[in-house]
This record gives structure tokens, sequence and C-alpha cells, in this order.
């Protein structure tokens, strides 16, 4: 009976309660958490600020993703003083200004290029921080936030701005908040302002060796402001 009791514990863990913003553009293929379809990254937000427990929250789930030698490349640059905010918004391109000018946090991903331990390169820094703003990104969800990441953004300048030094490489721009009304975009953005669909899994894994399954098209909507939609 016990056994029982949590296969049905670890049914409700998984299946969990897809939103409703979300159930018309997403259907997972298998058995998932609902987190997983939940996260999506819109451009419409409020401008509430987010309080030290919620944003550290978010912070804390970053810093258990795995990394090569435990290595933790990652480090995380943020701005919520309208002075600070003004200063990130600067190094974005104009298309990503026009909205992520709303979002309460900003944040720059960025990530050692070297190992601390011997000085030698690091070869999984991109992939390690791009594990845990993944982790990042899924927190904020669970904790009621939008995260919509950009790429889109002028990475010397940045550098510049934030004083990072030659070690360290600016990987992308995080807008973090509340979600705000559609109407508060530019026009030409409030179309695209739903939640994104995937392609098949069938089209991404392949077992025993490397093949490429036929692949309809990339989504239609991935482009250079959104590291993850």
């Amino acid at each position: 009976m016990a056994t029982q009791n949590t296969n049905d514990e670890n049914d409700d863990m998984l299946n969990g309660e897809v939103a409703e913003e979300v159930r018309p553009f997403r259907d997972a293929e298998h058995k998932i958490a609902a987190a997983f379809l939940n996260r999506w990254s819109p451009r419409a937000f409020a401008p509430d600020p987010i309080d030290d427990e919620t944003l550290m929250s978010v912070f804390e789930a970053a810093r258990w993703a795995a990394s090569s030698y435990n290595e933790q490349p990652w480090r995380f640059v943020y701005a919520r003083s309208d002075e600070d905010r003004k200063r990130f918004l600067d190094f974005l391109i104009p298309g990503n200004q026009a909205w992520a000018k709303d979002a309460p946090v900003l944040v720059v991903v960025v990530a050692r290029k070297t190992f601390t331990f011997n000085g030698k390169p690091n070869a999984t820094h991109h992939f390690d921080s791009g594990c845990a703003s993944g982790y990042m990104t899924l927190q904020a969800s669970l904790n009621g936030l939008y995260a919509h990441g950009m790429v889109g953004f002028d990475p010397d300048k940045a550098r510049a701005t934030l004083e990072i030094p030659d070690d360290f490489v600016p990987l992308a721009v995080f807008a973090l908040g509340h979600r705000g009304a559609t109407e508060s975009l530019p026009a030409e953005l409030r179309e695209r302002e739903e939640p994104s669909g995937r392609r098949p899994v069938a089209e991404s894994i392949m077992e025993g060796r490397f093949h490429l399954a036929t692949e309809k098209k990339a989504e239609a909507d991935t482009e250079i402001d959104a590291g993850n939609s």
C-alpha cells in the first residue's frame, strides 16, 4: 500500500498542473513535471519589484547546477535600481530595450573561461553556465515569475559597463519579473506574446549513432533576442 501511495504521489508531482495560459500551445508527448511546460518567456513585464527572498531563491537554484570539476563557472550580475537598470539597458539592442525596460530585474550571465585549480581553458564554461541559467529560469517560474533570455546585446559594451575581467565572458541577459499586460508591448510584438511549441522528441534523439531525422523546421519564433522561449 505504501508503494502505491508513493507512486500516486510521484504521478501527482510529474503531472502537476499545466497553467491555463500554456495548455493551448504545449502538450508533452511523455510524462514530465508541469514546470517544464509552464516555463515560457513573455516580453510583457509588470514593473512590480521582486522581494529579496524570491530573487535570491532564483539564484540559489542556479547554484546547484552541475558543472565540469564542480568549477561553477557562472556568475550573475543583476540590476534592480533605476540607475543600474538604465546602465544595463544601454548595452541591449534597441529591439530588446523596447520591452525589457519594464522588467524590475535584469541579469547578465557571465562565465569564467578557465579552471580555477589549474588556469587551463574550460571548454564547458558556456554549457555549464547555460545549465545554471536553466535552473534559474525554472525556479523563477516556480516562484510565479517569468524570465526572458536575450543574446541581443553588445558584449563589449557590457564588459566595459560592468567591469568584467578578461578571464570572464558575458553570455546572455535575462529580464526577470511578473507578467505584464500584453497591451504594454510595441504593436509588432503583441501577436507573438504566447508560449512557443517544440519539435517532436524523435527529431532530437538518436540511438546508437548520429543521424539527422527529417526535420520540419526550427521554431518560427526562435530569434536573436530569445535564449529560451
